[in-house]
This record gives C-alpha cells, structure tokens and sequence, in this order.
C-alpha cells in the first residue's frame, strides 16, 4: 500500500493555521462548491489566516483538497462543504481540542490507510496505522536505550519494508531489519511532510531530516505517551468515501476520555501563568532536552537575550547557565516550517530573567483580565516590553 499525504502546502497544517481555517469552514458548513464563477472560500480563508490560496484561477477546494481533509477539518458530500467533529471542536472554547497535544492525540490513533481522500482508496485492503507504527518503533529504540529517532528512508525499509501496522504489540518493533523497497514517484516527499506534520506534537522534534522522539530519563517509566495515543482505534472501512471520512472524524458520539501528554511540571512552577492546560504545554516546551540541544548548537554561547550577561563570564565555574524559554501563546505548538522544527519563537534566558518574564507575563494578563495571548504577534510585543522594562 503507498502511503501518502498532502504535499508541498506544509505549512497549512500548522496548528494556528488549522483553527484559523476551522473557524472559516465552521461558517460555511453545507455551502455549494459547485457554483460556476463562484468560490465561497477563498475570500474568507484568504483574510482569516493572511496565506495564499493558490492558483487564483483555481477554486480553492480543487487545490487544497487534501489539506482540508488530511487534517480531519472537512470533506464535500453532494458538492457541499462537510465540516468534522474536529472542524468543530478545535474552535471551541472548552472542547475537547484545547492545543496541538489534544488535536494529534485523537488524530494520531485514528489515521489509517486506505484513507478516503486519497485515489487509492480501496475498502477491501487491510488497515495500517503509519503514526502509531511509527511512534511504536521509537519507543522500542527508547526501550533499548538508543537514541529514538528515525529517517526517511528507515520508515520506507524499516517501517513499510517490514509490513509494520501499527497494530502490532510493541515487542514486535524492537528486532525489525532494513528491507529492500521500491519508492514510488513522489511518496518519499509525501512521507516527510507527513512527519514534519506530526512532529508538532510536543513530544517529537523534526530536525535534520529525523523525527526524533523527545523524552527524558524522569519521562520515561510512562514514555510520556498514553497507550491511547499508540494503540489504533479500530473503524471498520466503509465502502463510501463520504461515510468512511465521516466516521474516521467522528468523536463526540460518545465521552471522549482525553489522552494528556504527561507533564514536565514540578511544584516550583507557581511562578509561572497560571491556566492548568495551556502553561503545561508550554512548560512541556521550555523543559524539552532534543530542543534544548538545538538551542545550544544554534547559539554556543550562553548569553541571556534580556539582560545581555554572558552566563560563563559572570559563573565561570557553569558550563551553560541558559534556560529555554517559548514566547508564543501557551496553547501553541513549536512553529513548523519546510525544514522541520523552527527554534525562531525561542530565546535563551538566565534563571533570574526567566523567571522575571514569567512574572511580568502573569501580571500582564492579569491587569487586562486575559486568560492567554491572542496571537503569536500579542505574545511577542508583551515579551518585548518586558525584556525593554528590565534595569540593567
């Protein structure tokens, strides 16, 4: 079976932009994308997320087809616009998809060849589950005390050489051999794209053209990864493309039981914003070791972005007193971009300055009665009046 996926608009399927793209599809639920001369989504999409839909002379769903339903956000029935339960909970204020851990933790189990927005579709082939093979293979590297990543080419000879499902137990993945395999067209472009996508869960980085899987020593007695996130759920293949896209999407029929990513938190965060679920994810991010070894390869000297004091001259006995600090809104991802994982919204603080941006951040929201920042670009300008505030 060729795996496939979107390919080329990678930066669609960044979280920000998907609820900014839900949102849009949300209004326009059941409207006709059939009408000549007239395309219902370009405008709005267009003002909403500030991107190019491009051709101009193409409607918008002819193109981005697969980026609408490769996220889960929506498909057409009769030529009109279907939105998803995902289209509908990412937009909610208390739904069940508050950040990119929540949105990937029901997508990743649910994702599955034959996918019914793909030509390939084909109800009677037997299911694969890619992420779950995939994070499943990494943890069994984990298991083994190796360092847990993989390339593009051990997921075609390793992965999908050796048949893996996804469904398999974990034991499977820990002696699987290379195999010979013939990579067809473009698919080795669609499977990195497809793991770039995935990397935004907090967990994994995409560096150096490899998913890492990024996780400490203290993490790893639960790898913190639910087995919810790497056991498959089942969805019988429907021989309609409509239906069987509606009830891969479909998640609120019954008490969704939401599978948390664990927490790097520890009792001395009081300092930081309060808001339980958007400051763990944030915490998540500042505390990750594969992004702090980027940081560090990145910026080799340990100068705090606030203060300017180079950490080393001033404790020459510490080797890198720098603490990584994320200064988008708490309930985003690490940004994506065509190489992988962007380290651009991080900056490396002292532990004084860290802590002090913290506190002006909370003192922030709390004088203009907000529970988190309302774009990236809010959360910049609050960091840089902070870091212009400070006495030196």
């Amino acid at each position: 079976m060729i795996w496939r996926w979107d390919q080329g608009r990678l930066l669609y399927f960044q979280f920000d932009v998907l609820k900014q793209i839900a949102s849009v599809l949300n209004e326009l639920n059941g409207v006709s994308l059939s009408e000549k001369g007239f395309d219902p989504l370009r405008f709005p999409l267009e003002e909403k997320t500030g991107m190019p839909f491009s051709p101009s002379n193409y409607k918008v769903w002819r193109n981005y087809k697969r980026v609408f339903e490769c996220s889960f956000l929506a498909t057409t029935i009769n030529d009109k616009l279907q939105i998803t339960d995902f289209c509908q909970e990412i937009i909610k204020k208390d739904g069940l998809i508050s950040d990119i851990d929540d949105f990937l933790c029901l997508y990743i189990p649910r994702f599955r060849f034959p996918f019914p927005a793909f030509q390939e579709f084909s109800p009677n082939d037997s299911p694969i589950y890619p992420f779950c093979a995939i994070l499943k293979f990494l943890l069994a590297k984990r298991q083994f005390a190796q360092e847990a990543f993989i390339s593009i080419d051990e997921v075609f000879s390793i992965i999908i050489g050796n048949n893996c499902t996804g469904l398999e137990p974990l034991e499977f993945y820990l002696n699987l051999k290379p195999q010979s395999i013939n990579i067809i067209g473009d698919q080795k472009r669609q499977v990195r794209e497809m793991l770039i996508f995935a990397s935004q869960l907090t967990i994994l980085k995409w560096y150096n053209n490899h998913l890492f899987l990024d996780i400490s020593d203290r993490d790893i007695e639960t790898a913190s990864i639910s087995e919810k996130l790497i056991t498959p759920i089942i969805i019988p293949i429907s021989h309609s493309r409509e239906e069987d896209y509606l009830r891969l999407t479909k998640i609120t029929d019954k008490l969704i039981v939401s599978t948390r990513l664990q927490s790097r938190e520890t009792a001395t965060d009081e300092l930081f914003i309060e808001g339980k679920k958007k400051r763990v994810t944030h915490l998540k991010i500042e505390r990750s070791p594969f992004l702090r070894k980027m940081f560090v390869e990145c910026n080799p000297l340990p100068i705090c972005h606030m203060c300017g004091t180079n950490m080393t001259i001033k404790y020459p006995w510490t080797n890198y007193l720098i603490e990584i600090h994320h200064v988008l809104p708490l309930s985003s991802s690490l940004g994506i971009t065509t190489k992988g994982t962007s380290i651009d919204d991080i900056v490396g603080l002292c532990p004084s300055c860290h802590k002090g941006v913290h506190i002006y951040y909370r003192n922030w929201l709390n004088d203009y009665k907000c529970e988190d920042f309302e774009s990236k670009n809010q959360a910049k300008h609050i960091y840089l009046q902070a870091k212009n505030a400070v006495v030196l």
